[in-house]
């Protein structure tokens, strides 16, 4: 008869488990990271403690199938670790279960976000306006060749692989262009959407890190709202 376990020692398996998911699973990383912009823009917005709640639990949600999706991997491939097409079925289930819980905290965190985005998001395209369409252009050449450069310093191809994805730069740095482009939050929303795709398939394809890819990510934003910020001067 197994040793019954105190409620600290069960707090801090759990613990424990949580833990073991976050360094070897990066779609639980990454949601813990989506998580955290997300409760940081809810309180930037000052969101209701209403809308705050609403938001917490959605992110538990998907952090609990994600990890209720890992144990079952885990424990399936401990049954049996050759192909199976049973077991792949009960996977691909288990993966679609975290799929679904994803696209519905999309819904629900853009029907709460929406009220508080609107008439900012309209505000600053419409200062935006003011920059002349060559500036974009010349904001990405200039996330290329900063790309280029940091590439250099350290010896890395340009092509794949090294510090800083270049395509999660370039992609990151059209969609801020989209959004000046065009004055509208479901399209702005759409790229950014499809910049993370893109941040996505580097990783996916073991072409960068995760790291890289944030890296990457950030220097295209950073290097496209410093050019407009020097011009709203």
């Amino acid at each position: 008869m197994s040793k019954k376990r105190s409620f600290t020692e069960s707090v801090d398996l759990a613990i424990q488990g949580i833990i073991s998911a976050f360094k070897s699973e990066r779609n639980f990383k990454l949601d813990l990271l989506f998580a955290g912009i997300v409760i940081l823009c809810g309180i930037v917005l000052n969101l209701t403690r209403l809308e705050l709640a609403i938001l917490f639990f959605v992110i538990t949600l998907v952090l609990f199938t994600e990890l209720f999706n890992t144990a079952i991997e885990k424990l399936l491939d401990v049954v049996n670790d050759k192909f199976d097409p049973k077991i792949k079925f009960v996977k691909d289930v288990s993966a679609g279960a975290v799929l679904v819980t994803v696209i519905a905290s999309i819904v629900i965190g853009y029907l709460v976000f929406y009220p508080h985005l609107d008439f900012p998001f309209r505000l600053t395209i419409r200062t935006l306006r003011s920059i002349p369409y060559h500036l974009i252009v010349g904001g990405i050449i200039l996330v290329i060749i900063a790309v280029i450069i940091i590439k250099s310093l350290v010896g890395d191809r340009f092509l794949r692989g090294g510090i800083v994805s270049g395509h999660s730069a370039v992609a990151f740095s059209l969609a801020i262009a989209i959004i000046y482009l065009s004055n509208s939050l479901i399209i702005s929303i759409l790229g950014i959407i499809l910049a993370l795709m893109v941040a996505q398939s580097r990783v996916e394809g073991k072409i960068h890190s995760l790291r890289e890819v944030i890296f990457g990510s950030f220097l295209g934003i950073i290097v496209m709202l410093t050019i407009f910020k020097l011009l709203l001067r």
